[in-house]
Order: C-alpha cells, then sequence, then structure tokens
C-alpha cells in the first residue's frame, strides 16, 4: 500500500497545542511515523478553537500507522494520544507503543473522541502497549472512548498498565492482555476482554460484555479492602485461567467479590479463595460467589483451598435449575439422579426423606494447635521415679524419654497422631544419707504430629520445641535398716518455654510462641511384704498432685483467624501402686530393681483450642490408665542405670513410651 512516511530519531518536538498530527488525506494511502528515542511535548493553547489541536501529544486521523519506540515519550497537557474521526477514507489506524513511555498530564494516555461534524467517519483504531511500555493518564484512565461509534481495539503486550479502560457512549472497544501483561484498573461498558497467560486485578466494580480467561491468566477481583463486582453481560468461557476472589469466609451472607454473568458459561476456570477475616461458620446455602444467568455449561474449579475459623470451605453448583456457584462449608456431593430423572425407580415419592443435613467440614490446623498444646502440657511431666529412678538415684543423672500417641477430635473428623522426646538432666546440690535432696534440672524437647481429617484427606502438621528450667527437692523417712522401705515427698517446680510450628497444605506456616509455670508435690510409702535376705519385695502407694499456669497468648494466622489456649490451666494427679523387688548380685557389686506399676491418672486442665472464639476440644479423656514396667541398677562403682516402658489408654486416646536414664553417686 502506499505510504507517505516521516521518520524521527533522537529528536525533542515541542508543540504548543499539539505535538505531532498524523493523517492521511488520500484514500488508500497510508500516513506512516516512527519515532526513534524522540520525544514529543504538547503544550496547552487556549487559543485553539478544535479539540484535536489543544494539548495532545500525537494526533491519529484515519489511515495512519505509528510506531513510537526506543525510550521515546509522549506527552500532553491533555492526553498522550488521541483519535478522531474525519472525512477521509484511508482505513483503520494502528498505533504501536514499544518500550515508550505516553502520558496524558491531565487526561488519558490514549483518547477516542467524537466524530467533529456530522459527516465525518467514525474512528476506527488499534492500540498496542509491548515490551514494558508504559502508559499514564493524569485522571486515572489508561484509554478513554467518549466517540459514539468508534471501533477500538486495545493489546496490552508483555507490558504491567495502571489505570482505567472507559466507554462513555456506544462505541466498540475489545481489550486483550497477553504475554505477560497486567493490568490494575477498572473497565466500563468495554465490549470484550480476553487473556492470555496475564493478570487483571480489579481496582473497583467493573463491566464488560464478554469475557475469555486464558490458561496461565488470573483476574483478582479486588485487594481485600473493598469487595467488587466484575459483570460480564454476555458470554464467558474459560480455559483453565483463575479468578481470585476476597471473601469473608462465614455464613450465607458473608461479604464477597462476585463475579456475575448475564449470558453462557462454557470451559473451565479456576476459583482461589481469599479470607479476610472471616471466622467461620457452618453454611446453609452457602456464600454465593458466581451468578450465571444463562446457561451454566462451564466448569469451576475450587484452587487451593479456603478456609475461616476451624471450618474448610469448598465450591458447590447450584442444583436443579440454579446454575450459580457457592462456597459451603461441606463436602460436595455426587450430582442427585431424581433431579435429572425423577421417574427413576429410587426416586418413589414414598421413600424416606433425605437425612440430615451434613456436619461441617472441619479444616486439618486445629488439630495441630491441639496435639502442640497436649504435647507441651505433658513434655517435662516427671515424677519422682521418673526423674532419677527413686530410691538408687544418684547425685547427677540423665534421663532420656521418647513416647507415641493417639487422639481424635471434633466428632472425630481428626484423626491426630504425634512423637515426643525429650533429655532432661539434673544434679543434687544437697543429699543426705538417708536420701533427702534438694537439686537443680535442666530439659530440652521436641514433638511433631500430623493432623488429617478423615473426610477430605487434607493433613497439618504440628511442631514444638521446648525448654525447662526447674527446681525439685525430696525428703525420705523411714526404717533406716532397710533404704527401699519408709516414706517419701516429692516436690519440684519448672518454667517452660515452647516455639510451636503450625503447617497446613497450601497454607502459610504459622508460628508462635508459649510458656508455662509447672508444680508437682508427690507423695509415697513402700511396705516390705518379704523376700531373701539378699533383697526383698516392696509394695508402694503413691499420690501425686500438680498444677500448670500457662501464659496467656493469642496467635493471628496470615488469613487472619485467632487462635488461642482455653482452659489449660489447671490442676493434674496420678494414683497408683508399685511393685518392686530388690536383689543383689553377687556380693553386693550391683542391687537390681525390678518393678511393674498401674497408675490412674487424672487431669482438671483441658486440653482445648479457641478459633476466632469457636472451641475445639482435642477429647482427650480426663481420665486414663497407665501402666508401666522397668528397672534400675546400681553398682557399686556408684554408677546408676534404668530403663522402663508403659503404656496408657482411654476411650478415644493411647500412647506408647520408653525411658531410660543413667546416674552417678559419690
Amino acid at each position: 500500500m502506499p505510504q507517505s512516511r516521516a521518520e524521527i530519531t533522537n529528536s525533542r518536538i515541542t508543540g504548543l497545542g499539539s505535538g505531532i498530527s498524523v493523517s492521511s488525506s488520500v484514500p488508500g494511502l497510508r500516513a506512516v511515523l516512527n519515532l526513534d528515542n524522540t520525544s514529543v511535548i504538547a503544550q496547552l493553547n487556549n487559543s485553539a478553537t478544535l479539540e484535536i489541536n489543544r494539548g495532545h501529544g500525537i494526533g491519529v486521523l484515519e489511515g495512519a500507522e505509528v510506531l513510537i519506540g526506543n525510550d521515546s515519550i509522549i506527552a500532553g497537557a491533555l492526553s498522550g494520544i488521541i483519535s478522531f474521526g474525519n472525512q477521509d477514507v484511508a482505513g483503520p489506524s494502528n498505533v504501536v507503543v514499544d518500550a515508550s513511555r505516553v502520558e496524558g498530564v491531565s487526561g488519558a494516555a490514549l483518547l477516542v473522541g467524537p466524530r467533529q461534524s456530522p459527516t465525518d467517519v467514525d474512528p476506527q483504531i488499534r492500540f498496542t502497549a509491548r515490551n514494558g511500555a508504559q502508559l499514564v493518564g493524569g485522571n486515572g484512565n489508561l484509554l478513554e472512548v467518549t466517540a459514539e461509534a468508534a471501533t477500538v481495539s486495545f493489546t496490552v503486550d508483555n507490558s504491567n498498565q495502571t489505570g482505567n479502560i472507559i466507554n462513555t457512549a456506544g462505541s466498540t472497544v475489545d481489550v486483550s492482555l497477553a504475554n505477560n501483561a497486567t493490568l490494575l484498573g477498572v473497565t466500563q461498558n468495554i465490549t470484550s476482554m480476553a487473556l492470555e497467560n496475564a493478570r487483571w486485578q480489579l481496582s473497583g466494580n467493573s463491566s464488560t460484555g464478554s469475557l475469555a480467561l486464558g490458561s496461565g491468566s488470573e483476574i483478582a477481583l479486588g485487594d481485600g479492602a473493598a469487595f467488587n463486582t466484575l459483570n460480564v453481560s454476555g458470554n464467558f468461557t474459560g480455559n483453565d485461567g483463575t479468578f481470585l476472589f476476597n471473601t469473608v469466609l462465614a455464613g450465607d451472607d458473608a461479604a464477597s467479590d462476585k463475579l456475575v454473568i448475564g449470558g453462557d458459561t462454557s470451559g473451565t476456570a479456576n476459583v482461589r479463595v481469599n479470607n479476610v477475616g472471616g471466622a467461620g461458620a457452618q453454611t446453609v446455602n452457602g456464600i454465593e460467589l458466581i451468578t450465571v444467568a444463562g446457561a451454566s455449561n462451564g466448569q469451576f474449579n475450587l484452587a487451593g483451598r479456603a478456609v475461616g475459623g476451624q471450618y474448610e470451605y469448598f465450591l458447590h453448583k447450584g442444583t436443579g435449575t440454579d446454575g450459580n456457584w457457592y462456597l459451603r462449608s461441606v463436602l460436595p456431593t455426587a450430582p442427585d439422579p431424581c433431579e435429572a430423572d425423577p421417574s427413576l425407580p429410587e426416586c418413589n415419592p414414598g421413600l424416606p426423606g433425605p437425612g440430615p443435613d451434613p456436619d461441617p467440614v472441619l479444616r486439618p490446623e486445629p488439630g495441630a494447635y491441639l496435639a502442640n498444646l497436649q504435647a507441651a502440657q505433658t513434655m517435662f511431666r516427671l515424677g519422682y521415679h521418673d526423674r532419677h529412678a527413686g530410691q538408687n538415684a544418684g547425685r547427677a543423672w540423665a534421663r532420656v524419654d521418647g513416647s507415641r500417641n493417639g487422639f481424635d477430635a471434633v466428632s472425630q473428623q481428626l484423626d491426630i497422631r504425634g512423637n515426643r522426646q525429650a533429655l532432661t538432666v539434673g544434679a543434687d546440690l544437697w543429699r543426705a544419707d538417708a536420701g533427702s535432696s534438694v537439686g537443680v534440672m535442666l530439659s530440652t524437647g521436641n514433638a511433631s504430629s500430623t493432623s488429617t481429617n478423615e473426610l477430605t484427606g487434607y493433613y497439618a502438621r504440628g511442631k514444638v520445641k521446648g525448654e525447662a528450667l526447674g527446681l525439685y527437692g525430696t525428703w525420705r523417712g523411714g526404717n533406716g535398716a532397710d533404704p527401699y522401705a519408709g516414706f517419701y515427698v516429692d516436690g519440684s517446680v519448672q518454667r517452660a518455654q515452647f516455639r510451636n510450628r503450625v503447617e497446613g497444605i497450601g497454607l502459610a506456616t504459622e508460628r508462635y510462641d508459649s510458656r508455662a509455670w509447672q508444680g508437682a508435690v508427690e507423695a509415697g510409702y513402700a511396705f516390705r511384704l518379704g523376700g531373701a535376705s539378699n533383697g526383698g519385695i516392696y509394695l508402694e502407694p503413691q499420690l501425686q498432685v500438680g498444677y500448670s499456669r500457662w501464659d496467656d497468648y493469642r496467635h493471628t494466622e496470615t488469613n487472619g483467624t485467632v487462635v488461642g489456649a482455653e482452659n489449660a490451666d489447671g490442676l493434674f494427679g496420678r494414683a497408683g501402686l508399685r511393685l518392686s523387688g530388690v536383689t543383689r548380685w553377687g556380693t553386693g557389686a550391683a542391687e537390681v530393681q525390678p518393678y511393674l506399676a498401674a497408675n490412674w491418672l487424672h487431669t482438671r486442665a483441658e486440653s482445648q483450642i479457641s478459633m476466632d472464639d469457636e472451641v475445639v476440644d482435642a477429647r482427650i479423656p480426663r481420665s486414663r490408665g497407665e501402666f508401666s514396667a522397668g528397672a534400675s541398677v546400681k553398682f557399686g562403682s556408684g554408677v546408676g542405670i534404668w530403663g522402663a516402658l508403659s503404656l496408657q489408654r482411654a476411650s478415644g486416646y493411647h500412647q506408647n513410651a520408653a525411658q531410660v536414664g543413667v546416674s552417678y553417686s559419690w
């Protein structure tokens, strides 16, 4: 096609009124302008009579080809580039902004204005911003179309734009974002929007005629500060792109971003939900995210997880003629065949009606918080015989124990399994010949757990690391001729601190600290039942009472859920019997004391947490039984060793544990 061509390189052009006008006055002749590293600055001319001559960087009429490249700058006191219809019939215009900047100081970056006279032709123009191009509108608009019947195409390719796309009259405005392009802004009355490997974040309510969301693309309906609605008056087509909704995850009437589709839906799209301060709740119909007025043939799938408080939400399509999409705190179910064909035999109206509504689905993270709390409550809980082998105690000692446990929580939805290890070292600061002593001990330990929701298969991991510093004291009295018989009274106090972590699938890792005081008093009396001259058999009833107090703490999750311990302070106790035998090997070089013990454990402190003020209970029984067996050996050299196995059982709870220790006397 014939061209009238101008190329300007490494230059600066300043105009009073308009910087440059590009047009073809001959049908079929293209007016071509190439700018390379060139600045065009248009100042405002108040005396001008034509709108096109008032403060626009470049004026583009019919039949123009404009390439703005290589760090060129176009700036107009009003708009950066303006296009008007005129009387020439030279075909549509094409404007490409390539790695350059176009700015309207007080108006739009790109402006398509109305015809100047009734005989003018409405403008037809294609705008392309690519390769890092910058479009800046002083009035907030990237593209503003005030013409009544223009045909405008706007493509953003591999560049990031902030601003609005406004169509104030009846023009056709087609917008496409591609190749890692981003747009932050609103659209008003545009004809179509298409995204392919691009991202659009709405800054307010927006509207478009049709919408196509391609692979690798995302539409974020807002930033969470306010809730926006995207109105699609026509059809929606999805090709595995993603919508991001900001939603207050609570009951049916919760606030949320909305997608309203007036036409039909087809293809597939993903839905990602960001909880904005929702405390979670049991839903009935659900939180409506997507409204579909036409044929709802498209499939929307929840990407990632939607959690609020202790609840897990899932995306559901409406039933029957309801083609809308909802967030509900229950699992999706298979479609009811009776809705499609009520004549099926199983749809006999005489049969019993549907059962009760399903229970709300709970996320597994509360189980991980519970496991962390339960592990911290018992990690450093030691009795007299646990601490340093009772009568065979040494003046310095070390003890290692490990355990595995399991319990369920919240209507048995959550299955929790964990393990725990702890090391305690101690030394007597004072010790009497009869065995009375006062000492100090230092403990360190860690625990890990997995909480699994039996309905969804989702799981979360809990982890705890802690340290404790404590003092202990023991008084022994009774038969001086038999060191294994008689009374003992023992007490201890500890200060512990813990670093906790909860890791949920697809969620941010949560970290928080907790601290506690713990004290206990224990007493027992060992009766000699008989035995050989080199040993004996003893029965020892025991009683322990303790109290733990936790510093008040609250942790706010990334999603806004507030988590705290509930009723963790309280008494705990143990009552039991210990049957032991003492025998001396050889000439007394070693004393061996095997034992069996049975205990009843009870606690008034709860293993409970709250999530947004809703209590989650670990369902650990207040009372449970414990059985243990082990032995201690004390050598003539002053070295002592001991070991034990124990088993705890109660309804819905079990724990297996092992302990080993070593001591030294001098």
